[in-house]
């Protein structure tokens, strides 16, 4: 059986619920499935997907009626989950909310932050809303709303800015699938910092998770947004961030990559009025037969927007590394200022990265440029080091360390940090530091 019909099986035995539904979430999941049905899961053949094949999933199960593992808040540290004290937290586990692990308790006035699904009653008003479709979602989109029974809500007031992090965790216990889905909604002139994270318990059974983030900025609000990515070996995962900008809005987005077999990382933003900024920074490091596709896209569509790009990938093994990103500047946006770069270091001759940085400029008045590199650690670099007595070990960290450290996450929290140092270090044996101030 292929993804496609494994997915409409796992529908039918799930489209029960149905009934306790409100008719509009009904509705949108019955819509959702006609999409995918005619759209049909992306080949190779779509420009979009040309190097990343999705045959791996026709191996996997999409049940989602299996019983999810016992957790406390042990076997989530023992994960390496993040559980700072000064943030509050919102775990799910395997799509589902659990009260007893997250904190969110403290929100200051003008903050809603919330489980959409977390009780029946909320479940009910709110379904319907969080299940509508997004534009360029594609057939993911689709299969998130089929199933997605849960996710964050964060509404922000005017003027509010919230001081501590969000930290979002979706933990997978068990095979077969999970489906979060979260909305972000800043209000004029509103602040935060939201990190998400996606763990699996290591002797899981393959498994895909997805999710789909859509985030609206008011005038002035200012989002910084994390996703890190350390899936189980035998997983699948697929995240998606759209974000509308509004006037004068800054959008901080940055993604680390280090889990699953299989992984596509997208950004989707939309400048809906002049002077938005945007910073979209990512960091892959691979190993094994890993395969890691990270794609991307910014509409200036109006006057004096700003976007920065800065990925870069360290591939060794047989791991493969693909970026796609796509810039289109619109007749109308005069002064955009673009820019787009993309790093890859391969550790190994059999490891692979295909990149494709992409600019569409229809206006006259603007500065963009784009660029990409693919390469094997600097020979010289490496016998200056290997000459002055440093172990061959760690000159290559060190050559790896100064090499990636330029994309890593930082939001300007040291937990943040600490658990980037922790996790690359525990990967591929190297200290990193992060940079504030990314070349």
């Amino acid at each position: 059986m292929g993804a496609l019909e494994a997915f409409v099986q796992a529908f039918g035995t799930v489209d029960s619920r149905a009934a306790a539904e409100p008719a509009d979430a009904a509705r949108a999941r019955r819509d959702a499935l006609e999409t995918l049905l005619r759209s049909g899961l992306p080949t190779r053949h779509s420009e979009d997907w040309k190097y990343t094949s999705l045959r791996l999933l026709d191996t996997f199960g999409f049940s989602t009626a299996a019983p999810s593992a016992p957790l406390a808040i042990d076997g989530l540290r023992q994960a390496g989950a993040l559980l700072a004290e000064d943030a509050l937290r919102l775990v799910f586990v395997d799509g589902r909310f659990d009260a007893g692990l997250s904190r969110l308790d403290g929100l200051p006035p003008g903050v809603k932050l919330a489980s959409w699904g977390a009780t029946e009653a909320q479940a009910r008003e709110r379904a319907g809303e969080e299940l509508c479709p997004v534009a360029q979602g594609g057939a993911f989109d689709a299969v998130n709303r089929m199933f997605a029974c849960d996710g964050m809500l964060l509404e922000l007031a005017n003027g509010v800015r919230l001081s501590v992090p969000v930290v979002v965790i979706a933990m997978q216990t068990r095979g077969g699938a999970s489906h979060v889905r979260h909305v972000l909604r800043l209000g004029l002139g509103a602040s935060a910092r939201v990190i998400e994270q996606h763990i699996g318990v290591a002797q899981a059974d393959p498994y895909l998770a997805s999710s789909v983030t859509r985030a609206e900025l008011a005038r002035g609000a200012n989002l910084q947004h994390v996703r890190v990515q350390d899936e189980a070996d035998a997983a699948a995962h697929v995240s998606q961030l759209h974000v509308a900008q509004g006037e004068d809005s800054v959008l901080d987005a940055q993604a680390l990559v280090l889990g699953a077999r299989l992984s596509r990382q997208e950004f989707h933003v939309e400048h809906e009025a002049p002077g938005c900024r945007t910073e979209l920074r990512g960091a892959s490091v691979l190993r094994a037969e890993q395969h890691a596709d990270v794609h991307l896209r910014v509409e200036h569509r109006h006057p004096r927007g700003t976007s920065r790009t800065h990925v870069r990938g360290v591939f060794d093994d047989a791991a493969r590394g693909v970026f796609t990103g796509r810039v289109n500047v619109h007749p109308q946006a005069q002064k955009t200022d673009a820019g787009m770069i993309n790093r890859n270091l391969l550790l190994s001759p059999r490891a692979e990265a295909d990149t494709r940085p992409q600019l569409q400029i229809d206006a006259d008045e603007v500065l963009c440029s784009h660029g990409a590199t693919v390469g094997q650690l600097d020979a010289d670099a490496l016998f200056y080091l290997l000459s002055r007595g440093i172990a061959a070990q760690d000159a290559r960290a060190m050559l790896v360390q100064a090499f990636i450290a330029a994309a890593l996450p930082d939001i300007g929290w040291e937990p943040l940090r600490a658990h980037v140092r922790a996790r690359l270090a525990a990967r591929q044996d190297l200290a990193i530091e992060t940079s504030e101030n990314p070349a």
